[in-house]
């Protein structure tokens, strides 16, 4: 299985639309084959947010950052992210 993390910093008057692009786009993904779980956490802070994902395999993982959904996502945050985005990816033989 593969965990990844990803967590962005918005602007406090951007965070809401964030979460509503990311929103719009979350059903898409979980229906792509070998998403197990994509969430959306909102940072304690108030200007953040996490995503937590679990793909069955690299290939599922990759499909995904190649895909349509992908690209419009991070076409539509880029210009409201105030720093690049942190991505941790992990593979995980067992739990």
């Amino acid at each position: 299985m593969i965990l990844v993390t990803v967590e962005a910093k918005f602007s406090p008057d951007d965070v809401d639309e964030a979460i509503s692009l990311f929103n719009a786009q979350a059903d898409d993904i979980r229906l792509m084959d070998g998403c197990g779980h994509y969430a959306l956490f909102r940072d304690i802070g108030g200007d953040g947010i996490a995503i937590l994902q679990h793909w069955a395999a690299t290939d599922a993982f990759n499909a995904y950052k190649t895909s349509d959904v992908f690209a419009k996502l991070g076409q539509d945050l880029r210009p409201l992210m105030t720093a690049f985005p942190v991505t941790r990816v992990a593979t995980i033989d067992s739990v």
